[in-house]
């Protein structure tokens, strides 16, 4: 296999990159809690307010900012207003008067009716004899004190969660509570920073045709080995893309024909290599045959583990060429006879392309960072990421005695290559460098790296994904899968070109398989989650295609 012309004859995917919607997006959440309204003098708001706050702290946990602390009588929801006037007529000033809102946590209300009887208001309707409408205490209902103003405490429901859009907090206005809509309010906790999303996405999109193309072509290769399904990952540095982009654009030149450069790793599914108990492997099994029968249906005895999943065996190659890379800078602690250009990897063997991703080393540019013992800021990294956990584990040659007696220095550096740089015709000798940075030079798991994949990555991989610090994760939209674990929104499913008597007849059960629950892991705020998730809509129709191709076969996770 010619993997170099392969490489040139791949063809970029034309679409737009578009973010994927949040749990919170697609199903906003909706709580809410049981409240008190009572109506005081509208001279005695303030006073109101800071009795309230002195007596009843709020709780921290339960921020309720979008709810209005006082409401006319006419700005009261219908059903509420029609309740609180059938217990209490209004007034006979009623401009005089405001409701104010006690909100959870709800104090005592004997308490409460205590504490705000100065701020009754002067021309408070009398005690009626309909039944109570809180939880008082029959002896408080039966006999209250004449000498004093009542306080009438009228149940609410309200919103404890803020809206999510103005239509929403009309209707929450208009059925339960005035809220308050604060489009500039942080949306950190529902959706990733627009200003972050949108440079993210304006630094993915010129390229991301490119890797995708590429992941298909990797999926290809895995399926026509009979190894597993296809499935492919694409590990991009986008650091690298940086500084091509720079370089190229000082010379005039497409800043997508090196699109390759970036690339640190690539990996296909292989689930079907693994033997289990000693019992030859599906791939042993059904050797040459491609694609593996095993794919035709699924069964969980044979699928393997998440680990031979095309992302975590990406993620794995990372680590797997770092580890043998800190070896070979420690002679006297590794027994490989591998040269540092070919490091010995673990089964299963790599395929071509993999193989060839990574193990090759990037031509330098004019502005090389490789050798920066810092990595490159990122569109992310300045307000979402940690310090890097092992920077201040950097040892100092000069103070480690281990380290005095290497052979080598602490960053080896690869063979010279000849590279001609753009623009010129002289061949300039220049360092090659390694495109994965090793852990002396801030190399820590996959921080600030981006993964393009073909299909939504199951619920083990988007956790592992997690856990790996990816900077953003790429697929496909017609690569959404039932078991995926990123997307909140329906799978792509079939689409059929007619439809028949038996499509009515399963109408029932689509709306059924419609309401299911996703998973929706991207930007859940219990994960403390950082990936910015992308999916490709591609032009021309082919998602409706796809989905035709897709009926019939097993869902799967990958």
């Amino acid at each position: 296999m010619d993997v170099e012309k392969t490489i040139r004859d791949l063809q970029p995917l034309d679409g737009q990159v578009v973010p994927i919607r949040t749990v919170q997006e697609t199903r906003p959440p909706e709580e809410f809690g049981n409240a008190f309204v009572a109506e005081v003098n509208v001279k005695s708001a303030s006073k109101v307010i800071k009795a309230l706050d002195a007596a009843f702290p709020k709780n921290p946990s339960l921020p309720l900012s979008h709810l209005r602390r006082f409401a006319k009588r006419e700005l009261l929801p219908d059903l509420l207003r029609a309740a609180i006037e059938s217990q209490s007529p209004p007034p006979a000033a009623p401009a005089q008067t405001i409701f104010v809102l006690i909100s959870p946590p709800l104090p005592d209300l004997t308490t409460l009716k205590a504490l705000l009887a100065p701020f009754a208001p002067d021309t408070a309707p009398a005690a009626t004899n309909d039944s109570p409408t809180t939880n008082e205490v029959p002896g408080e209902a039966s006999h209250p004190d004449p000498s004093a103003h009542t306080i009438q405490l009228h149940p609410a429901t309200i919103p404890l969660c803020p809206p999510f859009n103005a239509a929403q907090a009309e209707t929450w206005t208009k059925t339960l509570w005035p809220v308050v809509f604060n489009p500039a309010a942080p949306r950190s906790t529902v959706a990733p920073p627009p200003q972050i999303l949108k440079r993210a996405q304006e630094s993915i999109e010129p390229r991301a045709g490119y890797y995708l193309s590429l992941a298909r072509k990797v999926a290809e290769e895995a399926e026509q080995s009979g190894l597993g399904r296809g499935v492919g990952a694409v590990i991009v540095d986008p650091a690298i893309e940086e500084e091509i982009t720079e370089t190229v654009y000082q010379t005039g030149h497409d800043t997508t024909t090196e699109w390759d450069q970036a690339v640190l790793a690539v990996a296909g599914d292989a689930r079907y290599s693994r033997s289990e108990a000693g019992a030859p492997s599906q791939a042993q099994l059904h050797a040459g045959v491609a694609p593996n029968p095993a794919s035709k249906i699924y069964n969980a005895d044979v699928e393997g583990g998440p680990e031979l999943h095309a992302l975590m065996r990406a993620v794995d190659l990372i680590a797997r060429w770092r580890r043998e890379h800190d070896r070979l800078d420690d002679p006297s602690a590794s027994t490989t006879t591998a040269g540092p250009s070919k490091p010995e990897l673990e089964q299963p063997e790599l395929s071509a392309l993999e193989s060839y991703f990574l193990y090759r080393h990037r031509p330098v540019t004019s502005t090389n960072i490789s050798n920066s013992p810092q990595s490159p800021s990122s569109l992310l990294k300045r307000k979402y990421q940690d310090p890097n956990p092992e920077s201040d584990l950097t040892i100092d040659p000069s103070t480690d005695p281990c380290q005095s007696q290497l052979h080598h220095p602490p960053l080896p550096a690869p063979p010279p290559s000849t590279v001609v740089l753009a623009g010129s015709s002289t061949p300039a000798i220049t360092p090659a460098a390694p495109r994965i940075r090793t852990r002396s030079q801030g190399g820590y798991l996959c921080t600030d790296l981006d993964v393009y994949l073909t299909h939504e990555p199951c619920l083990c991989c988007s956790m592992g994904m997690l856990l790996s610090r990816f900077r953003s994760v790429i697929f496909p939209r017609r690569g959404r899968l039932d078991s995926g674990g990123l997307s909140s929104e329906p799978a792509v499913g079939p689409v059929a070109d007619e439809v028949d008597q038996a499509a009515k007849a399963d109408a029932s059960a689509v709306d059924k398989q419609d309401e299911r629950r996703y998973y929706g892991l991207h930007w859940r705020k219990e994960l403390n989650w950082r990936a910015l998730g992308f999916e490709f809509v591609e032009n021309g129709g082919v998602e409706v295609e796809v989905k035709g191709e897709k009926a019939g076969l097993p869902v799967f996770h990958a």
